[in-house]
Protein backbone atom coordinates (compact mmCIF):
# COMPACT_ATOMS: atom_id res chain seq x y z
CA UNK A 1 0.00 0.00 0.00
CA UNK A 2 0.92 3.48 -0.65
CA UNK A 3 -0.76 6.68 0.48
CA UNK A 4 0.01 10.50 0.60
CA UNK A 5 -1.51 13.80 0.53
CA UNK A 6 -0.29 16.53 -1.78
CA UNK A 7 0.22 20.03 -0.78
CA UNK A 8 0.31 23.07 -2.99
CA UNK A 9 3.85 22.50 -4.48
CA UNK A 10 5.19 20.54 -7.23
CA UNK A 11 2.69 21.73 -10.28
CA UNK A 12 2.18 23.75 -12.92
CA UNK A 13 -0.62 25.90 -12.33
CA UNK A 14 -0.11 29.60 -11.76
CA UNK A 15 -1.57 31.92 -9.76
CA UNK A 16 -4.45 31.20 -7.09
CA UNK A 17 -3.96 27.78 -8.12
CA UNK A 18 -0.03 27.83 -7.99
CA UNK A 19 1.36 24.78 -8.54
CA UNK A 20 -0.25 21.64 -8.01
CA UNK A 21 -3.91 22.31 -8.42
CA UNK A 22 -5.71 18.91 -8.78
CA UNK A 23 -9.14 19.86 -9.74
CA UNK A 24 -11.09 20.72 -13.11
CA UNK A 25 -14.06 22.03 -11.38
CA UNK A 26 -11.80 26.00 -10.13
CA UNK A 27 -11.43 27.46 -13.37
CA UNK A 28 -7.83 26.59 -13.43
CA UNK A 29 -6.01 26.04 -16.79
CA UNK A 30 -7.04 22.08 -17.95
CA UNK A 31 -3.92 21.79 -19.39
CA UNK A 32 -1.97 22.15 -16.50
CA UNK A 33 -4.87 20.32 -14.27
CA UNK A 34 -4.02 17.39 -16.19
CA UNK A 35 -0.46 17.78 -16.27
CA UNK A 36 -0.44 18.08 -12.60
CA UNK A 37 -2.83 14.77 -12.34
CA UNK A 38 0.52 12.69 -14.35
CA UNK A 39 2.61 14.47 -11.85
CA UNK A 40 0.45 12.64 -9.71
CA UNK A 41 -0.15 9.70 -11.39
CA UNK A 42 3.50 9.57 -11.89
CA UNK A 43 4.45 9.65 -8.13
CA UNK A 44 2.03 7.20 -7.28
CA UNK A 45 3.45 4.55 -9.91
CA UNK A 46 0.00 3.33 -10.66
CA UNK A 47 -1.28 3.03 -14.11
CA UNK A 48 -4.54 5.58 -13.15
CA UNK A 49 -5.35 7.90 -10.32
CA UNK A 50 -9.13 7.70 -10.07
CA UNK A 51 -10.89 11.13 -9.37
CA UNK A 52 -14.26 12.10 -8.10
CA UNK A 53 -17.05 14.67 -8.80
CA UNK A 54 -17.40 15.38 -5.13
CA UNK A 55 -20.72 16.71 -3.85
CA UNK A 56 -20.84 16.63 -0.88
CA UNK A 57 -23.31 13.54 0.21
CA UNK A 58 -23.04 10.22 0.72
CA UNK A 59 -22.76 8.14 -1.80
CA UNK A 60 -19.92 5.35 -2.71
CA UNK A 61 -18.59 4.05 -6.16
CA UNK A 62 -16.89 0.65 -6.13
CA UNK A 63 -14.11 1.30 -8.49
CA UNK A 64 -13.55 -1.91 -10.80
CA UNK A 65 -11.61 -0.47 -13.46
CA UNK A 66 -10.00 3.27 -14.36
CA UNK A 67 -11.50 5.92 -16.59
CA UNK A 68 -13.87 6.48 -14.21
CA UNK A 69 -15.02 9.79 -12.65
CA UNK A 70 -17.96 9.04 -10.57
CA UNK A 71 -20.54 11.51 -9.10
CA UNK A 72 -19.61 10.19 -5.03
CA UNK A 73 -17.94 11.24 -2.43
CA UNK A 74 -16.55 8.15 -1.56
CA UNK A 75 -14.75 5.10 -3.68
CA UNK A 76 -13.61 1.86 -2.23
CA UNK A 77 -11.55 -0.90 -4.58
CA UNK A 78 -9.70 -4.00 -4.24
CA UNK A 79 -7.84 -3.38 -7.74
CA UNK A 80 -4.24 -3.05 -8.31
CA UNK A 81 -2.60 -0.36 -10.22
CA UNK A 82 -5.02 1.87 -9.60
CA UNK A 83 -5.44 5.09 -6.97
CA UNK A 84 -7.95 6.23 -5.60
CA UNK A 85 -8.04 10.36 -4.46
CA UNK A 86 -9.89 12.47 -2.77
CA UNK A 87 -9.93 16.57 -3.01
CA UNK A 88 -10.25 19.15 -0.46
CA UNK A 89 -9.58 22.47 0.08
CA UNK A 90 -10.69 22.63 3.69
CA UNK A 91 -12.74 19.29 4.02
CA UNK A 92 -11.30 16.59 5.47
CA UNK A 93 -9.32 14.02 3.16
CA UNK A 94 -10.33 10.30 4.56
CA UNK A 95 -8.31 7.00 3.25
CA UNK A 96 -8.81 3.52 4.91
CA UNK A 97 -6.54 0.68 4.40
CA UNK A 98 -7.78 -2.75 4.57
CA UNK A 99 -4.73 -5.02 5.19
CA UNK A 100 -6.04 -8.62 5.18
CA UNK A 101 -8.53 -7.81 2.60
CA UNK A 102 -6.26 -5.58 0.61
CA UNK A 103 -8.76 -3.04 -0.29
CA UNK A 104 -9.12 0.86 -0.06
CA UNK A 105 -10.84 3.54 -0.11
CA UNK A 106 -10.92 7.10 -0.05
CA UNK A 107 -14.13 9.94 1.35
CA UNK A 108 -14.66 13.69 1.36
CA UNK A 109 -15.86 13.89 4.53
CA UNK A 110 -17.08 18.14 4.82
CA UNK A 111 -19.85 19.54 6.86
CA UNK A 112 -22.42 17.83 5.31
CA UNK A 113 -20.97 14.79 4.21
CA UNK A 114 -19.65 14.18 7.96
CA UNK A 115 -23.31 14.96 8.96
CA UNK A 116 -24.16 12.48 6.69
CA UNK A 117 -21.89 9.54 7.94
CA UNK A 118 -19.96 9.65 5.10
CA UNK A 119 -16.43 7.88 6.91
CA UNK A 120 -18.84 5.24 8.54
CA UNK A 121 -20.60 4.67 5.66
CA UNK A 122 -17.50 4.20 3.83
CA UNK A 123 -16.43 1.48 6.35
CA UNK A 124 -19.68 -0.01 5.71
CA UNK A 125 -19.44 -0.56 2.13
CA UNK A 126 -15.65 -2.07 2.63
CA UNK A 127 -17.18 -4.50 5.30
CA UNK A 128 -19.76 -5.45 3.31
CA UNK A 129 -17.63 -5.59 -0.03
CA UNK A 130 -14.33 -6.95 1.30
CA UNK A 131 -15.03 -8.14 4.50
CA UNK A 132 -13.23 -5.28 6.24
CA UNK A 133 -13.25 -5.15 10.12
CA UNK A 134 -13.72 -2.13 12.06
CA UNK A 135 -10.74 -3.17 14.36
CA UNK A 136 -8.25 -3.68 11.73
CA UNK A 137 -9.12 -1.16 9.00
CA UNK A 138 -6.44 1.42 9.11
CA UNK A 139 -7.65 5.28 8.73
CA UNK A 140 -5.43 8.12 7.47
CA UNK A 141 -7.39 11.80 8.37
CA UNK A 142 -5.18 14.13 6.07
CA UNK A 143 -5.23 18.14 6.73
CA UNK A 144 -8.25 20.15 7.05
CA UNK A 145 -9.58 23.17 8.64
CA UNK A 146 -9.23 22.94 12.33
CA UNK A 147 -11.30 24.24 15.26
CA UNK A 148 -9.74 26.83 15.26
CA UNK A 149 -10.52 28.78 11.89
CA UNK A 150 -13.87 26.97 11.47
CA UNK A 151 -16.45 29.36 11.69
CA UNK A 152 -20.14 28.10 11.14
CA UNK A 153 -23.58 29.86 11.61
CA UNK A 154 -25.81 28.17 14.11
CA UNK A 155 -28.84 27.40 11.34
CA UNK A 156 -26.22 24.95 9.88
CA UNK A 157 -24.80 23.46 13.51
CA UNK A 158 -27.49 20.77 13.98
CA UNK A 159 -26.70 17.37 14.65
CA UNK A 160 -23.00 18.79 15.90
CA UNK A 161 -23.96 18.77 19.39
CA UNK A 162 -20.59 18.37 21.87
CA UNK A 163 -17.87 19.65 18.73
CA UNK A 164 -18.82 23.04 18.46
CA UNK A 165 -16.71 25.81 20.62
CA UNK A 166 -18.00 29.67 21.05
CA UNK A 167 -15.14 32.27 20.60
CA UNK A 168 -16.14 35.82 21.16
CA UNK A 169 -19.29 35.14 20.65
CA UNK A 170 -18.68 33.08 17.39
CA UNK A 171 -19.61 29.63 16.59
CA UNK A 172 -16.73 27.11 15.46
CA UNK A 173 -17.32 23.14 14.53
CA UNK A 174 -14.27 20.79 15.52
CA UNK A 175 -14.97 18.80 12.32
CA UNK A 176 -11.93 16.47 12.70
CA UNK A 177 -12.66 15.21 16.09
CA UNK A 178 -16.24 14.69 15.04
CA UNK A 179 -15.06 12.51 12.17
CA UNK A 180 -12.30 10.76 14.66
CA UNK A 181 -14.96 9.84 17.36
CA UNK A 182 -17.31 8.58 14.98
CA UNK A 183 -14.35 5.73 13.90
CA UNK A 184 -13.92 5.04 17.57
CA UNK A 185 -18.15 4.60 18.00
CA UNK A 186 -18.03 2.42 15.40
CA UNK A 187 -14.96 -0.19 16.59
CA UNK A 188 -12.08 1.12 14.74
CA UNK A 189 -8.98 1.19 17.33
CA UNK A 190 -7.68 4.24 18.57
CA UNK A 191 -3.94 3.09 17.27
CA UNK A 192 -5.14 2.38 13.80
CA UNK A 193 -6.35 6.15 13.46
CA UNK A 194 -3.85 8.73 12.20
CA UNK A 195 -5.11 12.15 12.35
CA UNK A 196 -3.43 15.26 10.95
CA UNK A 197 -3.13 18.42 12.99
CA UNK A 198 -2.59 20.74 9.96
CA UNK A 199 -5.13 23.43 9.57
CA UNK A 200 -5.27 23.92 5.84
CA UNK A 201 -7.02 27.11 6.96
CA UNK A 202 -3.70 28.59 8.91
CA UNK A 203 -1.09 26.57 7.06
CA UNK A 204 -0.33 28.30 3.13
CA UNK A 205 0.85 25.00 2.07
CA UNK A 206 -2.27 23.77 1.07
CA UNK A 207 -5.20 25.33 -0.55
CA UNK A 208 -7.74 26.96 1.67
CA UNK A 209 -11.28 28.16 0.48
CA UNK A 210 -12.00 29.27 3.46
CA UNK A 211 -8.42 31.15 3.15
CA UNK A 212 -8.85 32.13 -0.29
CA UNK A 213 -12.42 31.38 -1.95
CA UNK A 214 -10.81 31.31 -5.69
CA UNK A 215 -8.18 28.55 -5.38
CA UNK A 216 -6.92 24.61 -5.99
CA UNK A 217 -7.48 21.60 -4.62
CA UNK A 218 -4.84 19.35 -2.74
CA UNK A 219 -5.69 15.67 -2.27
CA UNK A 220 -5.62 12.48 -0.45
CA UNK A 221 -4.27 9.20 -2.37
CA UNK A 222 -3.76 5.90 -2.54
CA UNK A 223 -3.03 2.68 -3.96
CA UNK A 224 -2.48 -1.09 -3.29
Amino acid sequence: MRYLFTNRFGGVSEGAFFSLNLALHVNDNSLHVNANREILREKMDVDAVVFMEQVHGDKIVRIEEAGQTPTCDAMITNQKEIALSVMVADCIPILFYDARHEAIGVAHAGREGSRLGIGVKCLDAMEEAFGTRASEVQIFMGPSIGACCYEIGKEVSEGFDGFLHVKNKRLFLDLQTYNYKAFLERGVLVEHIDASSICTCCDSDYFSYRREKITGRFAGVICL
